[in-house]
């Protein structure tokens, strides 16, 4: 039997068995697959299976169906073939294959705060109170398979863009964020400029802090904030970035200098402030991007080299 595993691999991991027919994925408890997050829909997509094939249609979506990196409106899903809806991770598996791992896993809170609610169809999640102690082993581990799909990104065919917009989408999976932004140096002006932007906080001028921006590429090493808007060390006026609470930013750097910086934030009241681990996954994913970044850039300067030399003949030796 096929399933849709929703958050595959990671603790608040869900399982559900597909009939023939047809179900919706969404945010609100009325759709069979639902999930209690920012980045859904209410009505987010349809998965139809005919007992043989799967496809998953986007109804409209905000934030779109992903499968394979690119924005589809339709798209033919067999076994193994994973999606995404917003920013949450979907796998098509065969039952039988993960019941083992399925079983043991627990329901944690989702990335954003809000718990995942329990589909109408039976699943093989039990609903069972979370522990502390599996949450802890749950978080190390669901960060660790993260990190470990976002390095596979490097290897794959996808666009710069869609591989940057992937590992953004990694670190809202894991960190309790309102907003995440990755700039990017733009040689014409020197300047730091929005590549990839995602808010969940509402409608806002700008998505980040230029004061923590400014701070972290000017020394160059990854650093948390408790509280930006009454954070003394930053340059600049406190008064630009007085909806902004905790903050963690880190340099995009590929070893020749800062070429861009990963930015999240929070604008409503966190109980406790972002942890060290938090940093350090968001350190790692900046350094991902730094990879990324500096292949397109490689590639890009091969595949010109042959157009360069159409243009004025092979390079010769002065000696």
């Amino acid at each position: 039997m096929l399933s849709v595993v929703m958050n595959p691999g990671r603790a608040d991991e869900q399982l559900f068995d597909l009939a023939p027919g047809a179900v919706t994925i969404g945010r609100t408890k009325d759709n069979a697959i639902s999930c209690l997050h920012k980045s859904l829909s209410r009505v987010h997509a349809r998965v139809v299976f005919d007992g043989e094939r799967i496809v998953v249609f986007d109804l409209q979506s905000k934030n779109g169906v992903y499968v394979r990196g690119r924005r589809v409106n339709k798209a033919e899903l067999r076994e193994g073939d994973s999606f995404r809806c917003g920013d949450i991770q979907f796998l098509v598996s065969s039952t039988t294959q993960r019941t083992a791992v399925s079983v043991a896993a627990t329901t944690l809170q989702s990335p954003l705060g809000a718990a995942p609610t329990a589909s109408k169809r039976p699943t093989k999640i039990p609903a069972a109170p979370v522990r502390v102690e599996a949450e802890e082993g749950g978080r190390g581990r669901e960060r660790m398979l993260m990190l470990v799909r976002a390095a596979e990104l490097l290897v794959g065919e996808g666009s710069l863009e869609a591989v940057l917009d992937e590992l953004v989408v990694s670190a809202v999976q894991v960190l309790d964020i309102d907003r995440i932004c990755l700039l990017a140096l733009d040689p014409q002006t020197a300047a730091m400029a929005p590549r990839i932007v995602k808010s969940f906080s509402g409608s806002a001028k700008r998505s980040w802090s230029q004061r923590v921006v400014d701070y972290v590429v000017d020394r160059g090493i990854a650093m948390a904030f408790a509280d930006v808007s009454r954070d003394e060390t930053l340059g600049g006026d406190p008064k630009d970035d007085a909806r902004v609470r905790s903050a963690l930013c880190a340099p995009i750097n590929p070893g020749s200098g800062v070429i861009g910086a990963l930015y999240a934030d929070t604008v409503t009241q966190r109980p406790e402030p972002f942890r060290p681990d938090d940093l350090a996954v968001f350190r790692a994913l900046a350094s991902l991007a730094a990879v990324a970044m500096e292949n397109d850039a490689l590639r890009n300067a091969v595949s010109e080299e042959p157009a360069r030399e159409t243009l004025f003949g092979p390079a010769r030796s002065r000696f």
